[in-house]
């Protein structure tokens, strides 16, 4: 009755919040507030159903009488992050404009969070942009891994910041307005402000490098507007033509130099398919984007900087609204490639398994080492908005998501590389362990024969003569060491303070593990053994820690192996 009571409390709440309570929510939420009831998964969880469905048909002021007194939100104190300039509460819109070239990876984490906690701090609307306007790396299956993963570091944000609510309030997908922005670059032509240019690439870049203008810069608008329509009907072949925004061929700033602001891609648009074969460039497109829009504060990573002095002088030619460009300094993680052009092509060669692989730091790739949305979430806003350029180990990170296991994952005994040991005068075979340092809840494992399995590595440690405590079973003296076998006799006294304590697994009835650890992005080790019988009703994505070797996750049942995640 009372994890009922619990589960009809978090359904009202989640009723009350998002219209309609969410079952996958609510199991959320119960499995943190009673973690010890992750051996019952399955049970739990089809009671969750039952409860969700009767909560969903209940008026409102039914749900507010289960939920209870309406809590206040937590909240980080606002004074670490600096105020927004020209920013007025309710007011600010900011946004996230992933590339869906790929998964996202532990950089897109930083790029997600702080104009969504921007946008939250200040009461203000938080956008999802896709801009997808380069389909020769775009695919369908990139759109919903960002979805995906954005949606679970904006759920933590949640949780752990008090931030509501922890979603996107609009998601905008760029190339359903390339028709608006076509009016736009024939506006821009018409103005005399933009012209085709159908010099190749090579003659292009060394003309801006020079300084030199090309001989199609003084075409008539009325030239520029028959090249224009004829890259639109697909007369020219990719590479043949683009448009160019007239600017000044001898600036400072080279990305001023007489930018190309519309390309010709050859290639099907995985939403539009052939429709479309002329696309914007990036300067364009977020320019005009952001601004057709609504955002009020555009963050963008700083090696952007020198193309905002372009993105200023296409909203000025066209007349259109300018909001505040807000650069902040990149991410790079010590040893691990973090791009994705250096990530795809392992994945490309067989040596990574996917964009999920846990040896590289894309968010699902984090996510399936056992890096939680939680220390993602921590972690960057401990980091803060700040402009400079940032390298992160490994361990950092690492430190965090460690506080935020700490306190909830059951421990378990596992042992690699088993070796056998006889245990002489074992009376009782049975044993009792906690679950975790912090509860009271015991784990009892049962023994089917006074035998265990300890790790080699402790037996190659043991001496004749010495005492050892078997963690939970008893206190025993090493009488033989072979080279495939271990001798112990329980000992007289049992109650020795200052004695080695090994991990074991039941001889007969323990549970076969394997651990894999990863150990760089282009190899990992595997740790084969056995663990405690109660490690079969473990389920994937489920968090432990495996005593005196780490945390780890489940990555699979059939059969049991999990991924390392750290010390």
């Amino acid at each position: 009755m009372d994890l009922r009571k619990l589960i009809e409390r978090l359904a009202a709440e989640n009723a009350l919040k998002y219209g309609k309570a969410n079952p996958k929510a609510v199991m959320g939420k119960v499995m943190a507030e009673m973690p010890e009831l992750r051996s019952r998964v399955r049970e739990v969880l089809a009671l969750v159903n039952q409860v969700v469905e009767e909560i969903n048909r209940m008026p409102e002021d039914r749900l507010r009488e289960l939920a209870g007194p309406e809590k206040r939100e937590k909240k980080k104190e606002e004074r670490k992050w600096p105020p927004l300039d020209k920013a007025e509460p309710g007011k600010v819109v900011t946004r996230v404009a992933p590339e869906p070239n790929g998964y996202p990876t532990i950089g897109h984490a930083k790029g997600l969070l702080v104009p969504f906690i921007y946008a939250r701090l200040y009461n203000g609307k938080f956008l999802l942009r896709f801009e997808d306007t380069n389909p020769r790396v775009e695919r369908l299956e990139y759109f919903d891994a960002i979805r995906e993963d954005f949606s679970a570091l904006l759920e933590a944000a949640e949780r752990e910041l008090g931030l509501s609510p922890g979603r996107w309030d609009q998601e905008v997908i760029e190339s359903y307005y390339l028709p608006k922005m076509y009016e736009l670059a024939e506006q821009l032509i018409r103005q005399g402000d933009a012209y085709v240019c159908t010099c190749p690439a090579e003659k292009v870049r060394s003309y801006r490098k020079e300084g030199k203008e090309c001989e199609h810069r003084d075409q008539p608008v009325e030239k520029n507007l028959e090249l224009w329509e004829k890259m639109l009907e697909g007369e020219f072949k990719e590479g043949e033509a683009h448009l160019r925004l007239k600017t000044d061929m001898r600036h400072p700033n080279y990305t001023m130099r007489d930018p190309g602001i519309f390309r010709i891609v050859d290639a099907p648009h995985p939403i539009h398919g052939d429709r479309y074969r002329v696309y914007p460039t990036y300067d364009f497109s977020i320019s005009v984007m952001d601004s057709l829009t609504g955002v009020t504060h555009a963050f963008r990573s700083k090696e952007f900087e020198p193309h905002v002095e372009v993105q200023r002088t296409i909203l000025r030619k066209l007349g259109l609204r300018e909001y505040e460009m807000i650069q902040f300094g990149r991410i790079t993680m010590e040893g691990i490639p973090i791009s994705k052009r250096y990530i795809r092509p392992l994945i490309k060669a067989g040596i990574l398994d996917g964009w999920s692989d846990p040896r590289v730091p894309t968010l699902k790739g984090l996510f399936r080492r056992g890096i939680t949305p939680e220390a993602l979430v921590r972690f960057f806003y401990e980091l803060g908005p700040s402009k400079v350029d940032a390298t992160i180990n490994f361990e950092s990170l690492a430190a965090m998501n460690r506080k935020v296991l700490d306190p909830v994952a059951p421990r378990y005994m596992f042992v690699p590389d088993p070796v056998k040991a006889v245990v002489e005068g074992l009376e009782v075979l049975k044993a009792e362990v906690p679950v975790h340092p912090d509860r009271e809840d015991r784990r009892v494992i049962e023994l089917t024969e006074p035998s265990v399995y300890i790790a080699l590595k402790d037996a190659k440690s043991l001496r004749e003569g010495q005492e050892v405590r078997l963690r939970g079973l008893a206190t025993v003296k090493v009488r033989h060491v072979g080279p495939d076998e271990v001798s112990l006799r329980v000992s007289e006294e049992q109650r020795i303070s200052g004695i080695q304590i090994i991990q074991w697994a039941p001889y007969g009835n323990a549970t076969p593990v394997r651990v894999m650890n990863p150990t760089s992005p282009y190899s990992y080790e595997m740790l084969g053994g056995y663990g405690e019988p109660a490690m079969r009703e473990l389920r994937k994505g489920d968090m432990v820690q495996l005593l005196r070797i780490g945390f780890a996750r489940v990555d699979s049942e059939e059969p049991l192996t999990l991924i390392l995640s750290h010390r």
